[in-house]
């Protein structure tokens, strides 16, 4: 035994370096990035008022559930007229079993 760090043939005596780290690129004004932000943040504001009317309007109506309730009694009361209550029976068509 010779040395007792030198094992994968690194020396003791030198120490280490860190490894390269890639360089960051220089700080110049990112003017077209920080006006696509803008532009999206006021994006993001334009919807808000969107939503916000959308949510005064609604605040007005009834609860869906109680509609949807009236609905389903009275669909259930009256019936369609154009729909048949007698099921027919239909034969298969002809043409598939001539195939």
């Amino acid at each position: 035994m010779a040395r007792a760090g030198a094992g994968a043939g690194g020396t003791a005596s030198m120490p280490s370096m860190p490894p390269p780290r890639p360089k960051s690129p220089p700080q110049y004004p990112d003017l077209y990035g920080k006006r696509r932000e803008f532009a999206k943040v006021q994006m993001l504001e334009r919807e808000i008022g969107f939503l916000e009317e959308e949510l005064k309007s609604i605040e007005g109506l009834h609860p869906a559930s109680r509609s949807c309730k009236e609905v389903t009694e009275f669909v259930s009361e009256h019936s369609d007229p154009l729909i048949p209550t007698i099921k027919k029976t239909r034969r298969s068509c002809c043409f598939w079993k001539w195939l």
